[in-house]
């Protein structure tokens, strides 16, 4: 889905941060600063420079991602009997194959217009985050000539800044969650070694 290649370049960045407890403002807040920054890099694109602007927004974007947990979640319950090289191998290859995808797409809406919400929607993240707060930040994307979508950022406060784990839009499409879905049947047809494989072919490895 197109539409996901700038939101999982938005919801990025650093601010300080230095409360026990999540700060939803300040995940609001960090999100709309970072998108501006995303777009103002995305803005320099001028069709020679493509591949160096692309390279730009993902060294920005990819530190404030956490791939370990977007890959434990998308792998689900066959992550617990992994290895740790194993799971290692998984968050690299799914790490790799999701940067490859979106940022394919990114300077497809260097001109989009991102509102990000300050309607951010406080969550208890459970066993997944240890019972730290999960901050959802909601937005709105157009794109020229495109209808808005309805975006929302999944956060959680690591140290000083908030790390993004999943993106979702419109209440259909949900980053992680569709990751899971193609994952399901090569772990149960082949296993982790296969998922492994399967990435890996994908990534253009061996």
């Amino acid at each position: 889905m197109k539409k996901s290649a700038i939101a999982t370049a938005l919801a990025i960045g650093a601010m300080s941060i230095g409360l026990a407890f999540a700060n939803p403002q300040q995940a609001v807040n960090q999100v709309r600063d970072n998108s501006n920054q995303v777009l103002a890099i995305l803005k320099k694109a001028n069709g020679k420079n493509d591949a160096a602007v692309r390279r730009e927004a993902e060294n920005y974007a990819v530190p404030y991602f956490d791939f370990d947990l977007m890959t434990r979640v998308a792998v689900g319950a066959p992550w617990n009997q992994a290895s740790e090289a194993q799971k290692q191998e998984l968050v690299k290859e799914h790490r790799a194959m999701l940067i490859r995808t979106y940022s394919r797409q990114m300077l497809m809406y260097k001109n989009a217009k991102v509102d990000i919400k300050g309607n951010p929607v406080v969550k208890n993240g459970g066993k997944l985050l240890g019972n730290k707060q999960i901050v959802e930040v909601h937005a709105v994307i157009q794109a020229p000539g495109q209808q808005p979508v309805q975006a929302v950022f999944s956060t959680y406060q690591d140290g000083k800044v908030y790390r993004v784990f999943n993106v979702s839009f419109e209440g259909v499409f949900d980053l992680v969650r569709g990751q899971k879905k193609q994952f399901e049947p090569v772990l149960k047809e082949k296993g982790v070694e296969g998922l492994i494989a399967d990435l890996k072919a994908k990534n253009g490895g061996k």
